[in-house]
């Protein structure tokens, strides 16, 4: 079996967090702008590219892209409320089976995207995310 990825199979049907706080979602943001330009500074001046760079994760000592790694997944984990111990495909498919189950019975839960006004989405778009 092939499996083929689209927005509308898997982000559409992603457990978002259901009660972010604002600031929570600006450090989700800010974490994965600065994964971003980091990648991209560090793939342009070696010349490699994005395997050639996540290869470099399996040498041991400090790297750069584990220490933003690291500061994304701990800002997804705050705004998910996740416990640092929960494992998190325990942790969604958990709150994936709570969502499913609310909104089956007709209450509400925040769906994908930002749970924000249009006005305030916009501070969170940048110029280097995919555009659909």
């Amino acid at each position: 079996m092939r499996c083929s990825y689209s927005d509308f199979t898997v982000f559409d049907t992603f457990p978002w967090p259901q009660k972010p706080k604002r600031g929570e979602i600006a450090e989700v943001a800010a974490a994965a702008v600065a994964l971003r330009i980091l990648r991209r500074e560090v793939m342009a001046a070696h010349g490699w590219s994005l395997r050639d760079l996540y290869r470099t994760l399996d040498e041991p000592g400090d790297n750069p892209l584990r220490t933003a790694h690291a500061r994304l997944d701990t800002a997804v984990r705050t705004a998910y409320a996740m416990p640092k111990t929960a494992d998190p495909l325990a942790f969604l498919l958990a709150l994936n089976l709570e969502l499913a189950a609310k909104e089956k019975a007709g209450e509400p839960i925040t769906p994908p995207g930002l749970p924000l006004s249009e006005k305030e989405r916009a501070a969170f778009i940048t110029e280097d995310c995919i555009q659909i």
